[in-house]
């Protein structure tokens, strides 16, 4: 496969993974240049990363060569940068949350169809190891037909670690739109679109002060729900509740976890590519009771009999940004539909945005979009070999 040449406007935090990522271990993809609406740290950027050119957004929007474009802005921003992008005829993928409004998320996805243009979007973390062997055992039926999911993002706030929390806290943003992408992300690419939500959310504090430098000591007013609790219903009849949080000192919440006919699926955290699987079988319970012959309750000590899953593929580390954009330079090369696509992208969108909506007016939100399971990668390739 040809090398596929992408460009990255956005240079802060998150940019120092892809860039070292991609240039670590995809090496189809080539950097060719870097943007920023800080010229001085887009070009020391480009300077330390080797990367040919640190510019402005329009220089690297004209140059021929860039077929991919990845956007690292500021959610605020997105939208504008996602036009710009697909404008100057790039392929674009962006970082979550893609849009802050269904109808600028549709906007964008008219814009990218109109010009035959691939879109593509964080999270990509339903592509890694961890995520693809649970959906291996889901779809070998190893717990059966799944019923019900967990889903639990509880933290104690951004502003205890990030060089610049403010944005967080602010309208359209919050816990949900922030990390909600990796959860509902996972939960659609594993069981399937969503039919319809419900959901309360509340600000837990109006002011924040400010743990992590340079900011230490600063008050942030709060615009956005800092604790959500959802319930989905997806289209296949599994229910599923969904807590997301900025309030949370500490909780013994399990990060996600699916449950079946025959068994449970504890997953690992979505916001990673990798991680530990755990899966226990009805049959230790029914086992039991045999050996007690059914009269008395036996003391199960269910922790004993939790079995560990090694992952179905080898990954070099467990946080592999770039495996989307990887995805989308396979398809752009073999013309096939990559995996972190437009009808993945808006429903998930959707399905965010619908709790802050369904919070606000006190009933049941019914999703107007729908979309298919992502293809599973195949089995027996190499993170690199993404056919």
């Amino acid at each position: 496969m040809r090398k596929v040449k992408i460009g990255i406007i956005g240079c802060g935090v998150i940019s120092n993974t892809y860039i070292s990522n991609i240039q670590t271990m995809f090496t189809w993809l080539d950097i060719q240049a870097c943007a920023d609406l800080d010229r001085d740290k887009a070009v020391s950027t480009a300077k330390k990363y080797g990367i040919p050119k640190g510019c402005s957004t329009e220089e690297l929007l004209n140059d021929p060569e860039i077929e991919i474009v990845i956007n690292l802005t500021i959610p605020a921003a997105h939208t504008e940068v996602n036009k710009q992008i697909l404008m100057a005829g790039k392929h674009l993928y962006c970082e979550k949350p893609f849009a802050l409004s269904l109808q600028e998320a549709e906007e964008v996805i008219s814009l990218a169809k109109s010009k035959g243009l691939m879109i593509g979007a964080a999270p990509e973390t339903f592509l890694g190891a961890g995520l693809q062997t649970c959906r291996k055992v889901i779809d070998d039926g190893w717990i059966g037909t799944p019923i019900s999911a967990t889903a639990n993002m509880i933290s104690y706030g951004i502003e205890t670690w990030h060089t610049s929390p403010e944005f967080f806290y602010k309208k359209g943003a919050g816990p949900m739109l922030d990390m909600g992408p990796y959860y509902i992300t996972a939960l659609v690419s594993l069981l399937g679109p969503i039919k319809r939500t419900a959901c309360f959310a509340n600000i837990g504090r109006k002011t924040r002060k400010i743990y992590s430098k340079p900011l230490r000591g600063k008050t942030i007013s709060v615009e956005a729900p800092t604790t959500y609790t959802g319930i989905m219903e997806f289209e296949n009849g599994v229910n599923a509740n969904i807590n997301m949080s900025f309030d949370i000192w500490m909780s013994n919440l399990p990060k996600l976890e699916i449950y079946g006919t025959e068994g449970t699926l504890i997953l690992p955290d979505p916001n990673y590519f990798g991680g530990k699987i755990k899966i226990f079988r009805k049959e230790r319970v029914l086992d039991a009771l045999k050996l007690y012959g059914g009269e008395d309750k036996p003391q199960i000590d269910i922790c004993e009999d939790i079995q560990e899953i090694p992952q179905i593929y080898q990954q070099p580390m467990d946080y592999i940004r770039g495996l989307g954009v990887l995805d989308m330079a396979y398809a752009l090369v073999n013309r096939r539909k990559h995996r972190t696509n437009e009808d993945l992208i808006l429903h998930v969108t959707e399905a965010l945005l619908s709790f802050d909506q369904a919070a606000k007016t006190g009933s049941v939100y019914n999703m107007k979009t729908t979309c298919e399971r992502p293809v599973p990668l195949p089995a027996g390739k190499d993170i690199d070999e993404l056919d």
